[in-house]
């Protein structure tokens, strides 16, 4: 190990040296160029890759890519200057005027609430209730929930024999974590699946299917998530046993849904790859889903999920009625859009508070998911896989 250290550090130190001594400055900077162009063009057309070295690599790399990410260039940016002479350029001032009010406005609560309600009012214009869509004879009702971050990462009870007490360790200049109580450990493994903040997608999921259920539609859920990129595999685990769609569907059966009445989909991290299994996974079973799909996700980013389902089945000659359920909302709508539906305590508005705009890491974080969002559906929209960007179904 320790010679494997020496080497990249000898490495590292050669690379700095070729790339800062030797090269002239213009000629390192076209070839960052290049390569941030050749990334954006490699996952343009491949997708960004999600387990392993390389995964991680492209999360460096795409880090001018997020909101967040071009703020905190645009800084630094900006004291490198001071750092090297102690005084900001012209440009400097630019970039410093742009990044730090835009990083205090994404901060603030009101501001963030305003672009996640709006985010959230197109998922409801495009919701609608599914006893409106009458099943043929002989189809069963398919709801397809969209489980990606959904669920945390946690123990799980053991599958094989307890190993032996460890021996006792040489001192340490940091001391080791000391080892977990037996008792302990059974506790941490038998907890029920933790959720995330995303977890109202499986609560409501289990909703949906008992609403289905006594409808009599004979309800089947497929559950489709992929491999968790921070869960380290084991020998002999298989992509089943790792993905997150293992925790949803286990949550969902503890909740009351038979195993019979779910289909986990473990190969599909992104909302694409889902269409495109789920799409494949009907077509392999026979399953008679009437040419139509219950679709629950976040509301945030359920208008992309609609128009990608919608696409992707009709694409391939499937003719398909998708039926939005959206939920996870973090707003409410505006007292004027419930003008006609509700009145006096049946409104339920939010209270302005003076904390609303005093900026805050819990906003700042939403406002980013929004626009996240919206990136996200321009490049969905470059690459095909949704006609037009923002529509209603």
């Amino acid at each position: 190990l320790l010679t494997q250290v020496l080497l990249w550090v000898v490495v590292g130190l050669f690379a700095w040296y070729v790339l800062l001594r030797l090269l002239p400055r213009p000629f390192l900077g076209g070839l960052v160029l290049l390569l941030l162009l050749g990334v954006a063009a490699f996952t343009f057309y491949t997708g960004a890759p999600d387990q392993g070295i390389i995964g991680n690599i492209f999360r460096v790399i795409a880090i001018p890519f997020s909101p967040l990410g071009i703020i905190l260039i645009l800084l630094l940016i900006a004291f490198s200057e001071l750092l090297r002479g102690g005084k900001l350029s012209r440009t400097g001032l630019v970039v410093l005027r742009i990044a730090i009010p835009a990083l205090l406005i994404l901060s603030i609560p009101a501001v963030s609430y305003f672009l996640a309600q709006r985010a959230e009012a197109e998922a409801i214009e495009i919701a609608r209730p599914v006893g409106a869509e009458t099943l043929p004879a002989g189809a069963r009702r398919v709801i397809v929930t969209l489980a990606q971050d959904t669920t945390r990462l946690q123990l799980r009870p053991r599958t094989q024999a307890a190993p032996a007490a460890p021996a006792p360790a040489a001192p340490q200049l940091i001391p080791p974590p000391s080892p977990i109580p037996a008792g302990s450990f059974s506790l941490l493994a038998d907890q029920p699946v933790q959720l995330t903040e995303n977890g109202d997608i499986l609560t409501y999921t289990q909703q949906v299917y008992a609403e289905e259920r006594a409808r009599g539609t004979a309800p089947l859920v497929i559950v489709s998530a992929g491999e968790r990129p921070e869960r380290l595999r084991r020998a002999g685990e298989s992509v089943n046993e790792v993905s997150e769609a293992a925790d949803a569907r286990r949550f969902l059966q503890d909740l009351g849904i038979p195993e019979g009445d779910i289909i986990g989909d473990s190969n599909s991290p992104t909302i694409q790859q889902s269409a495109v299994n789920v799409r494949q996974e009907l077509q392999r079973r026979g399953i008679n889903f009437g040419n139509q799909l219950i679709l629950i996700d976040s509301a945030i980013q359920m208008n992309r999920a609609a128009l990608t389902f919608r696409r992707e089945f009709t694409n391939n000659n499937v003719p398909v009625t998708i039926i939005p359920r959206p939920t996870n909302f973090f707003t409410l709508p505006p007292r004027e859009a419930l003008r006609g539906r509700a009145q006096g305590r049946d409104v339920v508005e939010r209270n302005v508070q003076l904390a609303d705009l005093i900026p805050s890491i819990d906003a700042l974080s939403l406002s980013s998911r929004v626009i996240n969002e919206y990136l996200a559906s321009i490049y969905y929209f470059l690459r095909g896989w949704i006609r037009p960007v923002r529509t209603t179904l």
